[in-house]
Order: C-alpha cells, then sequence, then structure tokens
C-alpha cells in the first residue's frame, strides 16, 4: 500500500515539475484532434466580405474593400479559421499567414514553396 502511495507522490512530483514541457504541448494535441469540416464544403462561419474586413482579414496587398466597391457576389474568404489561428500561433499579419497557408499547402501537395517545383525525385521537367 505505501509502495503505491510513494509512486503516485513521485509521479505528481515528477509531472509538476516538468509541467513546462508538457502543458504546451496538450493545446497542440487538442487542437490537432479536434474536428475540423471538410475543406469542400463552405460554413456560414466563414461570413461576408464586412465580416472578414472587420476582423482584419484584409491588406493593402489583398483589398476587400475592392471586392465590396465591385459588387463581388461572393459569400467572402474561405478558410478563415486557418487563417486565424496561423495570424495567432506565429504572430504575424493577414498577407504573412496566408502565405504560411498558400506555403503549407503547396508542401502537403509536394511542392516546394520556395521554387514551386515538385519534391518528387521521379519527377520529370522539360524545358
Amino acid at each position: 500500500m505505501y509502495f503505491l502511495l510513494l509512486i503516485l507522490v513521485i509521479s505528481i512530483l515528477v509531472a509538476y515539475f516538468t509541467r513546462a514541457h508538457w502543458v504546451p504541448k496538450i493545446g497542440e494535441l487538442r487542437e490537432r484532434f479536434h474536428y475540423t469540416r471538410l475543406p469542400f464544403f463552405r460554413s456560414e462561419d466563414d461570413g461576408s466580405f464586412e465580416q472578414n474586413i472587420e476582423e482584419g482579414l484584409t491588406s493593402s496587398t489583398f483589398d476587400l474593400h475592392q471586392n465590396l466597391l465591385g459588387g463581388d457576389e461572393r459569400h467572402g474568404l474561405e478558410n478563415t479559421d486557418e487563417i486565424r489561428k496561423l495570424m495567432k500561433k506565429y504572430k504575424c499579419n493577414f498577407d504573412q499567414a496566408r502565405l504560411i497557408q498558400q506555403q503549407n499547402k503547396m508542401k502537403a501537395n509536394g511542392i516546394d514553396p520556395r521554387t514551386g517545383v515538385p519534391i518528387d525525385p521521379k519527377a520529370v521537367y522539360f524545358s
């Protein structure tokens, strides 16, 4: 009985003193296993261009005001949740988050984000 109590106390002490190492990983695991909607279907959460502008999802190089002035009938930006998460995680602005998102998509599809060339060693190039 005392042996089990000793193991429990030691485990609690180890967890307490190493919490700086494992506590941040809990948030990462929660985000990794959190349900996300399918990318092929739009949700009402993406909102409209007005909502995107209010949330700061616009810049001088990606100006949503022109979409509003031009009478664009689309619903707004897609993947706004992902862009917001990137902005929060990397503490960057909208343009940098869009760049990171695009680079991640390219990596996932086997393309080098710096050069735009396929990463596959069996790829054939014609010049």
